[in-house]
């Protein structure tokens, strides 16, 4: 009897222990289903917000060049516009190559941040990441298509939810996350 007894309180025991994995393999997968839905609400948001000012530069584009009323006039008008849509595509460039630095530096950074900071948000974290190659305020308002009070508050937002003291500096605490 106590070797039947025995057999089931370890059964038991091996059952239970696998039910806490699943448990916690589930919650993984979970946080990752959410970051990921995450992503794709960020991108369609980019993707509407790219798309609104595709319709605004061609409502421009129809104004400026049916306003022209001689050909001079019509010349420096799309040329006004055309230096306008290459400097929306150097930022876009820009934005993606550092993406993909940001991704060849650390892909784990961002995992990371998420354990560590949980109350951070995906905004945050990409702001976090861009301090993280030194950026300055002024090229993260370029990249991220924001003012920089905006960069600034949210920089406070980031040394707020990370308990960082005033007297360490934001960027030299991000860059010794790693």
């Amino acid at each position: 009897m106590l070797v039947i007894n025995g057999y089931l309180i370890w059964s038991f025991l091996r059952h239970r222990s696998k039910i806490y994995e699943i448990e916690d393999e589930n919650k993984v997968l979970s946080a990752q289903l959410k970051a990921k839905e995450d992503e794709i609400k960020t991108l369609m948001a980019d993707n509407s917000m790219r798309l609104a000012f595709k319709e605004e530069w061609l409502g421009m584009l129809k104004n400026e060049v049916l306003a022209a009323t001689d050909t001079a006039e019509l010349r420096q008008s799309l040329n006004s516009l055309t230096a306008q849509l290459r400097l929306q595509i150097d930022t876009e460039n820009k934005l993606a190559g550092l993406q993909e630095k940001v991704g060849y530096n650390d892909i784990h950074f961002d995992s990371k941040l998420q354990e560590q900071y949980p109350d951070l948000t995906k905004g945050e974290r990409e702001v976090c990441a861009l301090l993280r190659l030194n950026l300055s305020i002024k090229e993260i308002m370029i990249v991220r298509n924001v003012s920089s009070d905006s960069v600034k508050s949210m920089r406070r937002r980031i040394r707020k939810k990370m308990n960082i003291p005033s007297e360490i500096e934001l960027e030299k605490f991000i860059q010794e996350l790693a």
